[in-house]
């Protein structure tokens, strides 16, 4: 495949990422405006994200599994086509519990079109720029911060929050035609794997502890970020006609840490994100202290966004490459840990976060934030070590022996 489509096919699967990451994250940028709408509590509200969380994460390895005989360019496009429709049904959903139902269907469908897509990338794409690609792939949910959010949140509070809902649906339509045209039709036949040989997969002791780091890192994103438009308004006292811009700001540097999670992919990308985490921690900590002091809070809350999503790139090539060494039959099914993982973290960090709120008011946030970050620091300082034996062996012996 030539380069130039190469770079064409990662551009369209970008663009879908980007619009499936606005399918997910929008709601927390309308959180207070669907929680007044529906006659919901805000901490109801959240459950919108809880549950498109979890549905992402128990509903695409089963789409991986039933859908794996079915080639893989037919997959994507009609896959896009349902949450198109999603999206508008979602529009015009009166209840909380009818957007829910819609919101639990398009999370399955958006984790299992992304995996086909990381897929194809592995397949189609040379091997030394298979990296650099599916780090680009990802960085669409970072552009979806930057732009999808904000945007969508100043057409939901502009307008009301179902219009939000029909933008994406257009733009969906954009990503459906992108698809068509450079998805290849000569793609390699699905080779489905058998029950065996997943069930090796998904119980195999390193990959379930490598699984675990974009849970935590994730969920200590999202222990806060479910709530950021409620913590911007009322703990860092941000105008309301400001949110929009904040998330605009705080979405850019997302795409700076994306950018800086390719770097890392590089390498012994375990070891690095050891220190990442631990750094991660104290900067929560540091916001705890500094979110009612406007220009301070702030800034730290710029530094977390630059740090938010570094383990993405890194955490889907160690763990398709922990599948190969460890059940080769099943890389489709690899593809789709790291997004199934983050969602997880989205899930449980979402639910945390409700939790926090109820019992402890949004200041408590970042705490419950730090918590989390040490414990995917201590799962990758783990895992670092099972990925070199020999190495603290070494170092105690060269100490012993100085």
């Amino acid at each position: 495949m030539k380069t130039t489509r190469q770079n064409a096919l990662i551009f369209s699967f970008t663009f879908m990422a980007f619009i499936l990451g606005t399918t997910e994250y929008i709601i927390v940028g309308l959180l207070s405006e669907i929680s007044a709408s529906l006659g919901v509590t805000l901490a109801t509200a959240g459950g919108l994200v809880s549950g498109f969380a979890i549905s992402y994460a128990i509903g695409t390895p089963l789409m991986m599994s039933l859908c794996s005989r079915v080639p893989k360019r037919i997959t994507i496009l009609v896959t896009l086509v349902l949450i198109l429709l999603l999206n508008l049904w979602s529009a015009v959903a009166g209840s909380y519990s009818m957007l829910l139902v819609t919101r639990i269907v398009t999370a399955v469908l958006c984790g299992f079109v992304l995996s086909v897509a990381i897929t194809i990338a592995s397949e189609v794409v040379d091997p030394d720029k298979r990296g650099k690609g599916i780090a680009t792939i990802l960085s669409g949910f970072a552009i979806a911060n930057v732009l999808g959010v904000p945007i969508g949140t100043l057409v939901g509070q502009f307008f009301t929050w179902p219009a939000a809902f029909v933008l994406n649906g257009i733009l969906a339509g954009i990503a459906i035609v992108l698809n068509y045209m450079y998805i290849p039709r000569g793609l390699p036949k699905p080779v489905p794997s058998s029950l065996k040989d997943q069930f090796e997969l998904l119980t195999n002791g390193r990959i379930i502890l490598a699984f675990f780091i974009p849970v935590m890192a994730v969920g200590a994103v999202f222990v806060m970020y479910t709530y950021i438009t409620p913590l911007l308004e009322q703990v860092m006292n941000i105008p309301k006609s400001s949110v929009s811009g904040v998330l605009l700001v705080y979405g850019i540097a997302t795409i700076v840490s994306n950018w800086l999670g390719g770097k890392i992919a590089s390498g012994n990308a375990v070891s690095k994100l050891r220190f990442v985490f631990l750094i991660q921690t104290v900067v929560y900590i540091v916001f705890s202290m500094t979110a009612s002091i406007p220009i301070l809070g702030m800034v730290v809350l710029m530094v977390l966004a630059t740090m938010s999503s570094i383990v993405s790139a890194p955490a889907q090539l160690y763990l398709i490459d922990l599948a190969k060494q460890f059940a080769p039959r099943t890389k489709d099914l690899a593809a789709s840990l790291n997004p199934v993982a983050s969602n997880v973290g989205i899930a449980g960090g979402s639910a945390i976060g409700g939790v926090v709120v109820r019992h402890g008011g949004l200041t408590s946030l970042p705490i419950a934030a730090a918590i989390m970050a040490i414990g995917a620091c201590s799962i990758a300082v783990i895992c670092s070590r099972l990925d070199h034996p020999g190495q603290t062996t070494a170092n105690v012996q060269h100490h012993t022996n100085g």
